[in-house]
């Protein structure tokens, strides 16, 4: 298919250019490829393949890194703003062991950098790249971030290379669906590719002989993360596994693993909770249990969804999760909404917003909260009314304002 390049400053023909395959033979080769990448940085579109807030500085090009008594070569090695290595490999997909050995590649090399240091990471970069002065990471991404703090960006590199959390891009001239299979499955297992993203670098050429390279990521690249979900104070809310999902051990013809009282008595609450909530929206969702003391509802928009929790022994509570850009400015017009939106609710709400680290991320949260009195029975009967009651309230207000589109 052929790209047109048109400018209206002038009557000339539009600039017809048509696609060439990157070969060696035409001087463009998989080392034309990397060199492209580490000069204009930029053909990495970042936001699309890992998310909004990261980005992409090139750090060094065939990165040595050892193994046992020789060398192997990165690529490119880059570095994001939030401080995660960027591992980028240059493919060109002429027979299918290319594509076989590009991800044993990345998966060796990304083991190998998982052992080392910021110390080491620097001066591994000074020694191939006779890089000097103080600092000189940061110093580079600094050049384009000038707003970037030294003491929380060495941190966050730190994390990276001691949690193998590393960004990792394959590049080349196709890809190919099983490619894409691979990617999801690595990132379905976790580990130091389970967040792998594919890019298609196309390249067209004019009758004058300019190049056009125009990236494009095939299918959308989700990011899979472990997530530990957290109440709106911080506190983590444990994890439990379904009473019908609970399995017996291996070989055993006796009854599920025992549960404590406690859980049995919040699953019950929890599913009378289920049984009994009544939506006015029509395209509301029934909840869904979420582990030992919550349960999740859908919403639409940039959020997680809506989280009902109890926190024993009289406390209950809904929160929503913003993410990313679209949910911080979805956050904010909340905020100025406060007063109509606490009134449509009939509760306090209190916002949060998140300027830390994964402020990119995670915007900020909504909260409401509710205190029972009295004895447990007495409690728990306040509580499932209140939640009952506003999660309705709750739900009703924020699908007006967030929209019709769930992510």
């Amino acid at each position: 298919m052929a790209t047109y390049l048109y400018d209206e400053r002038t009557s000339d023909s539009p600039a017809v250019f048509q696609p060439v395959a990157l070969t060696a033979g035409n001087g463009h080769d998989e080392r034309w490829l990397q060199e492209r990448i580490f000069e204009l940085p930029a053909l990495l579109p970042m936001a699309e393949m890992f998310g909004h807030g990261e980005s992409f500085v090139p750090l060094c090009r065939e990165l040595p890194l050892r193994y046992g008594s020789s060398s192997v070569f990165l690529d490119i090695l880059g570095i994001s703003t939030t401080g995660r290595l960027v591992l980028v490999e240059c493919k060109l997909w002429r027979n299918p062991e290319a594509r076989r050995e590009v991800i044993a590649q990345l998966f060796e090399y990304a083991s190998l950098l998982s052992e080392w240091t910021y110390s080491d990471l620097e001066a591994r970069l000074k020694k191939a790249r006779g890089l000097t002065g103080q600092n000189p990471i940061f110093g580079a991404v600094k050049a384009v971030h000038p707003d970037l703090d030294e003491a929380a960006f060495v941190d966050s590199v730190n994390r990276s290379l001691n949690r193998g959390d590393f960004l990792c891009a394959i590049a080349g001239d196709g890809i190919r669906s099983d490619l894409q299979s691979l990617r999801r499955l690595l990132g379905a297992q976790g580990g130091v590719l389970s967040q792998l993203a594919l890019v298609e670098i196309r390249t067209y050429r004019d009758a004058a002989g300019r190049t056009l390279l125009v990236p494009c990521v095939p299918l959308h690249t989700e990011v899979l993360q472990r997530e530990v979900l957290l109440r709106s104070d911080g506190v983590p809310l444990e994890r439990a596994a379904p009473l019908d999902e609970v399995a017996p051990t291996h070989g055993s013809t006796a009854q599920p693993k025992a549960l404590s009282a406690s859980k049995l008595q919040n699953r019950a609450f929890w599913d009378n909770f289920i049984e009994q909530v009544k939506f006015d929206h029509p395209d509301q969702t029934p909840p869904r249990h979420g582990g030992n003391n919550f349960v999740r509802l859908d919403l639409p928009g940039p959020v997680q969804g809506l989280v009902a929790y109890r926190e024993q022994p009289s406390t209950a509570g809904l929160f929503v999760k913003f993410v990313g850009s679209d949910g911080r400015e979805a956050l904010q017009i909340l905020i100025e909404d406060q007063a109509a939106l606490e009134q449509e609710v009939g509760q306090p709400i209190r916002f949060s917003i998140n300027e830390g680290q994964d402020g990119e991320r995670v915007a900020g949260l909504l909260n409401v909260r509710f205190e029972a009195q009295g004895g447990e029975a007495v409690r728990d009967a306040e509580q499932l009314a209140w939640l009952l009651r506003t999660c309705n309230a709750l739900v009703n207000a924020l699908r007006l304002r967030l929209g019709g589109t769930r992510i």
